[in-house]
């Protein structure tokens, strides 16, 4: 009879920990442009909501919103529910139908945010990540965040962080 190994498992690195930690406190350095991923799914949560309310008010924020074929998103609960948390917010939303359109969104996304406006770039959830590279990309964003579902609801997590310059 062999013996078997047990099962280990391992809990995530300390940096990883570290990163939650800041993201959880709103750390922030300065102007911090924020790139938050949602998919239609993910939008009724009422945490998720009022964490990209409150990065609104701390960082300028620009939500990607990947969506089923043949959804309405303008009228979409997600937009409406961060309308009604912003209300010195102008939330707009704004279409992204593929990713080879770049020079068809850049224009309109660049006054939106130079006018201090809340866009919410929707895109089919089928190029939701190459849309939001190309966006976070463009935007030359310090970090992207996606919601994670848990047994207690869902909530943003830093996916990415633009690196430190390092000095040798």
């Amino acid at each position: 009879m062999q013996a078997r190994t047990p099962i280990v498992v391992r809990e995530p690195e300390a940096a990883w920990w570290r990163v939650q930690a800041d993201l959880d406190g709103w750390v922030s350095g300065g102007a911090t442009t924020t790139v938050a991923v949602l998919e239609d799914r993910d939008d009724a949560d009422e945490s998720v909501l009022a964490s990209l309310a409150r990065l609104a008010v701390a960082d300028e924020l620009l939500v990607v919103f990947g969506v089923a074929f043949g959804s309405y998103p303008a009228q979409h609960d997600m937009i409406t529910g961060l309308r009604g948390r912003l209300p010195r917010h102008e939330v707009v939303a704004m279409h992204v139908r593929h990713r080879g359109a770049a020079s068809h969104w850049q224009a309109a996304l660049d006054l939106f945010l130079d006018a201090g406006r809340l866009p919410v770039v929707v895109t089919a959830a089928t190029v939701l990540q190459e849309v939001t590279a190309e966006i976070s990309s463009y935007v030359r964003a310090d970090r992207v965040l996606r919601v994670f579902g848990t047994g207690s609801g869902a909530d943003l997590y830093q996916v990415w962080r633009r690196p430190e310059p390092s000095v040798n």
